[in-house]
């Protein structure tokens, strides 16, 4: 009986000759190969600025917390996802409930959306539309909503590097805040794990960055004391 793989990734000789560079040098972690690799990806996405993270799960989290996701918030996604797109909202202490899909696109409904916004007393502090299949979500009708709701949105864009909508690219962040992209195996590439948050806004940058880092930095300015 033969078995239909749920994947399988393309590695050739340039990847693992890539990954034997690094595991030959000074630095296996942060080193000068991660903001590289975030320049190219933000240069070919058209964004200002891209923050690599250890998965899409992590870049989901931080995402909220960049945006003060947190108790007594609401967040809302669609119930065609993975866990990691409603989980993110829990780990920030957050709500979280589901706007029914598009049964054409499989991708989050801008009609239920706006349909859920006006009859709902309560409204989110974030949305993530979740764009299925490489299929980008109706991010311009969905982004004028979260300007007449006055709500934060995040692209789980975790299937969809390399999509484009509406002739810009997925990850370009024109009618959100933030755009996450996964590098698991199972996506589109791979970097074995890995995961990105894009985003053109610089306050959601130094956030991001922050919170990477657990909130290290050399930065005598960012310092709650200085050294006398």
């Amino acid at each position: 009986m033969s078995v239909i793989p749920y994947a399988r990734q393309s590695v050739d000789e340039s990847d693992i000759d890539a990954v034997i560079e690094v595991l030959r040098s000074d630095w296996l972690t942060q080193g000068p190969i991660i903001p590289k690799f975030e320049r190219a990806v933000a240069e070919y996405c058209g964004v200002r600025y891209a923050v690599a993270v250890s998965s899409a799960t992590a870049g989901l989290h931080i995402a909220c917390q960049a945006l003060s996701l947190g108790k007594g918030d609401e967040l809302w996604t669609s119930p065609n996802t993975f866990v990691a797109s409603a989980n993110c909202a829990l780990y920030s202490g957050a709500d979280i409930d589901f706007v029914d899909i598009d049964s054409g696109t499989l991708n989050m409904s801008a009609e239920q959306l706006a349909h859920k916004l006006e009859i709902g007393a309560v409204r989110p502090k974030v949305v993530i539309p979740v764009h299925f299949g490489g299929q980008s979500c109706e991010m311009d009708r969905i982004g004028k909503l979260a300007t007449s709701y006055d709500f934060e949105l995040i692209e789980d864009a975790s299937h969809a590097i390399g999509a484009t909508f509406k002739g810009f690219p997925v990850g370009a962040c024109r009618h959100s805040a933030a755009t996450v992209f996964s590098f698991h195996p199972v996506k589109i590439m791979t970097t074995g794990e890995g995961g990105m948050v894009l985003t053109n806004r610089e306050d959601i940058y130094e956030a991001l960055v922050s919170l990477r880092a657990h909130g290290i930095t050399r930065d005598v300015n960012k310092m709650a004391r200085k050294n006398e």
